[in-house]
């Protein structure tokens, strides 16, 4: 019995993970998120049958009687909280929680909100107090620099950060504004390209980081949340860049994301997105694979025959002929896609996957 059972297995078990539907640790890490999948999106990147089930929602969808709005409304509710849980990822630096009933617009103008309030609260208690030490810092920097860029990076140190000091003294404001410009001229000198402004860039670069350093020392519980803000202001731009990119429809796409993650790479060549490196880039891509962008487009071909295979029906001799048993089912299975009804529907598509490597 042992050596058949075996047998059976080493043939077996290989064909039925190739057919039997299964949640993937991908569309794991979005449920986790609070992303309501359907059943097709969770099981879509593992079997056969995963993957056919997938397929027929995204043809059913919008298209089918009862059931096609069942699913287009699941379909829906998975890219709104796509969108809550992209939010949610950018400001994870700052352990923020995005509530659930925000969505488009409200969503976006949630973190705008949220990032303002935590620079405010930050930034009223920074100060830099030690204003020779930042300018003997600068000075070190701008005169070793090339004799081509040294005027132009001096001056924009002097407006930017010796300016700033009033009575000794450069309050959080002041920080912030400093931090900006900098941030601002080193990504633009950077899509630039030239060798000339990638000397500018790195020259702003280093005394970005004197700037930092200093403020390290003046504040050293203040400053490590600020550079958690600063992360999570840089990752949430990209996902409100992706929301900019729909004027229409409030609710932003995995492909959006993507392409607002690459917009935003300013390293030479987008080096950090070639290598898929880039900030949003993993979690962009991953809700791209699972959930994708779904685009109904009625009257095709492949949505005509999903029509068919899901109500039961076929053509005779111009006659439309429907099968009850099936019929039944599609008139019942809009509670399979409503949003109480889509976690039982994905643990059954699941379990049955179970089942099938059990057996």
């Amino acid at each position: 019995n042992a050596g058949i059972s075996a047998a059976i297995g080493a043939v077996a078990n290989p064909a039925i993970q190739a057919v039997a539907p299964r949640i993937t640790q991908s569309a794991k890490k979005l449920l986790d998120k609070g992303v309501e999948l359907t059943p097709g999106q969770a099981v879509g990147d593992s079997g056969l049958i995963g993957k056919s089930l997938k397929t027929l929602e995204e043809k059913v969808s919008g298209n089918v009687f009862l059931i096609g709005d069942a699913v287009e409304g699941a379909l829906q509710r998975s890219q709104k909280g796509f969108n809550r849980a992209a939010v949610e990822e950018s400001l994870e630096d700052i352990a923020v929680k995005v509530p659930k009933n925000l969505e488009g617009r409200r969503l976006i103008g949630f973190g705008q909100n949220v990032l303002k309030s935590q620079y405010a609260k930050t930034l009223g208690k920074m100060k830099l107090t030690d204003e020779a030490a930042m300018n003997s810092e600068i000075s070190k920097l701008t005169n070793d620099l090339a004799d081509e860029i040294k005027k132009d990076i001096t001056d924009r140190a002097s407006r930017y950060i010796t300016k700033r000091f009033a009575n000794g003294q450069m309050s959080g404001q002041n920080i912030k504004t400093a931090q900006t410009l900098l941030r601002r001229d080193i990504q633009r000198l950077t899509r630039e390209g030239t060798d000339l402004s990638m000397q500018k860039a790195d020259a702003l670069i280093d005394i970005r980081s004197v700037l930092s350093n200093e403020l390290q020392k003046a504040n050293p519980k203040q400053a490590p949340i600020l550079n958690n803000i600063d992360k999570s202001y840089g990752k949430f731009e990209i996902v409100r860049n992706a929301s900019l990119q729909k004027k229409v429809s409030e609710d932003f796409t995995p492909g959006d994301l993507i392409q607002a993650s690459a917009k935003s790479d300013t390293s030479k060549r987008k080096s950090s997105f070639s290598a898929g490196q880039a900030r949003m880039q993993n979690f962009a891509q991953n809700a791209q694979n699972i959930i994708g962008n779904t685009v109904p487009n009625s009257g095709t071909a492949g949505r005509s025959q999903a029509n068919r295979i899901v109500t039961g029906s076929g053509g005779v001799l111009g006659a439309t002929q429907v099968e009850p048993l099936t019929a039944g089912l599609t008139l019942a299975s809009p509670l399979m896609f409503s949003q109480p009804g889509v976690p039982v529907t994905r643990s059954l598509v699941s379990g049955a996957g179970r089942a099938m490597q059990g057996a």
